[in-house]
C-alpha cells in the first residue's frame, strides 16, 4: 500500500509504503491530474519501504519529464539499494543520504 502526502502548495510531496507495479498507478494518476506550473517538485522517499522496477522506472519518467526540477530526498535503504542495482545515482543525479528509519 502507497501514501501519499502533498504539502499545501504542491511543491513536495512524501511517498510511504510500497512503490510497486501494484501501487504505482495510483501516484500516475495523481501526477496525471491538473496541476499548476511546477518549479520543483520534492520528493521524499524516506518511508518507501518497498520498491520494484515498476516504481524505479515511475520515478525515472518523472525525472525526464520534470528534469532538475524533481528533487528526491531522504532515499530510503529500499529505494538506495534499486539504484545502486541498477546505477541510477547518476541518472537522478541527487545527494543520497541515508534516511532515519
Amino acid at each position: 500500500m502507497l501514501d501519499i502526502a502533498f504539502n499545501q502548495e504542491g511543491s513536495a510531496l512524501q511517498l510511504m509504503g510500497a512503490l510497486t507495479i501494484y501501487e504505482v498507478g495510483q501516484l500516475q494518476s495523481l501526477l496525471n491530474q491538473p496541476q499548476p506550473p511546477l518549479t520543483a517538485l520534492t520528493v521524499d522517499l524516506g518511508a518507501v519501504e518497498e520498491l520494484d522496477t515498476a516504481g524505479v522506472q515511475l520515478l525515472m519518467a518523472m525525472r525526464q519529464w520534470l528534469g532538475e526540477a524533481l528533487i528526491l530526498i531522504n532515499h530510503s535503504p529500499a529505494v538506495i539499494e534499486m539504484f545502486d542495482l541498477y546505477q541510477l545515482v547518476p541518472f537522478f543525479g541527487d545527494d543520497i543520504v541515508l534516511s532515519h528509519h
